[in-house]
């Protein structure tokens, strides 16, 4: 039968399903009644359940009639602290927590296709995962999965994934070959001094004088030591030192993200990072140094994987409803632990606004955003054909 068709049996079911979830948002590592929920479903469609070890998150096993490679089909299961405005009626019930990111969008979709290619598993000559990845939003989840081992249970020959975008209508996906998402690293300043009474600074040290020449030094690190056709994003995002106004502080701390789609230059700006912060502290006196937690690496997208994702989507939603993405985004995405470590792999972007509503253009990680539900369908034929056209 048509994917599309197959897909359209359980639009309903899968719109309150995904209001559920939206209904009842968990944080990262905090996602117990949606793992519960998964799992649930997961048995009811007759899919088999890895336990990997995993606190929240589940890894799902459609083995199909006949042996062959393996498609891992990988989505976020997380909500954001944040509260949500958007008035629906089936809005959050969790204070100060909310699907703003469209993570129950994710989780439903992936519901959706294992549901539909449990039903078309005697066709299918290899097997599919279904990764339910918590915590993405603190981007640890995915190294979480790869710590406890999920390709032991089955090794993906490639994986896919999705992540919606209010930018691009519901009904149409966005592709983007090669780099797609940025690394993400963070960084922690601590610049000492000496303290003292504000009526003397010629007995101190003041690092609050000194983070401001840091501050703008370090400006420099894109300008003028990235190379200017790798894109790259430096934000000091925090900044305190001292509670009197009359006290020069001992210290001041400063921390931030660096992002990057190029491997060495990420190298080469965290060493100017570095650098900028021990010299120029040093030179008014005082010691700074740089505390480094490296992040996930970009997200690169294997261009035959796309190449398959481009010939599902035309299969199904149809070729005027795929947009070519010219630039990558320099937010960052977890998924890139995943691949291509352990398989090639691609995501695309899942359409989700409308031009009737125009709170679906709000974008991601905006309390007023909402969803086009008509997005899960979209998402979930193309993931169907996919597998379908892989496994054949």
């Amino acid at each position: 039968m048509d994917t599309m068709e197959l897909v359209k049996q359980h639009a309903d079911e899968m719109i309150q399903i995904r209001r559920h979830i939206h209904q009842h948002p968990e944080l990262s590592n905090q996602e117990f009644k949606t793992t519960e929920l998964i799992k649930e479903k997961l048995t009811e469609y007759g899919i088999e359940i890895a336990e990997i070890g995993l606190k929240t998150g589940v890894v799902g096993i459609l083995r199909g009639k006949n042996p062959g490679k393996t498609v891992a089909i990988r989505e976020d299961i997380d909500a954001l602290p944040m509260q949500e405005l958007t008035g629906l009626p089936f809005a959050s019930e969790s204070e100060n927590v909310c699907h703003s990111c469209g993570h129950d969008i994710h989780t439903t979709t992936l519901l959706y296709t294992a549901k539909v290619l449990s039903e078309l598993k005697d066709e299918l000559n290899g097997n599919v995962m279904f990764l339910f990845q918590p915590a993405e939003e603190q981007g640890t989840g995915a190294k979480q999965m790869v710590e406890c081992g999920f390709y032991n249970v089955l090794k993906p020959d490639v994986f896919i994934g999705l992540h919606v975008s209010p930018e691009y209508d519901a009904g149409s996906i966005g592709l983007k070959k090669g780099p797609a998402n940025a690394s993400c690293d963070t960084f922690s300043i601590k610049i000492t001094g000496k303290g003292g009474h504000g009526a003397h600074p010629e007995n101190c040290i003041d690092p609050v004088a000194i983070s401001g020449y840091v501050l703008t030094q370090l400006q420099t690190v894109i300008s003028r030591e990235n190379h200017p056709v790798y894109p790259a994003v430096m934000t000091i995002g925090s900044i305190h030192g001292g509670k009197a106004n009359n006290v020069i502080p001992d210290f001041v701390e400063m921390g931030g993200t660096l992002r990057s789609l190029n491997a060495e230059s990420r190298q080469a700006m965290q060493e100017a990072i570095d650098r900028i912060v021990k010299s120029c502290s040093e030179a008014m006196r005082g010691h700074g140094e740089v505390t480094w937690e490296k992040g996930m690496p970009p997200l690169v997208n294997d261009e035959t994987v796309i190449d398959g994702l481009r010939a599902a989507a035309e299969k199904t939603i149809g070729a005027d409803h795929i947009v070519s993405i010219q630039n990558p985004s320099l937010g960052s995405e977890d998924f890139s632990y995943m691949f291509p470590e352990y398989g090639p792999g691609a995501q695309f972007r899942l359409g989700s606004g409308n031009n009737t509503d125009p709170n679906t253009r709000h974008g991601l990680h905006n309390s007023k955003n909402v969803f086009d539900d008509s997005c899960l369908m979209t998402g979930a034929s193309v993931l169907v054909q996919f597998a379908r056209d892989y496994l054949k």
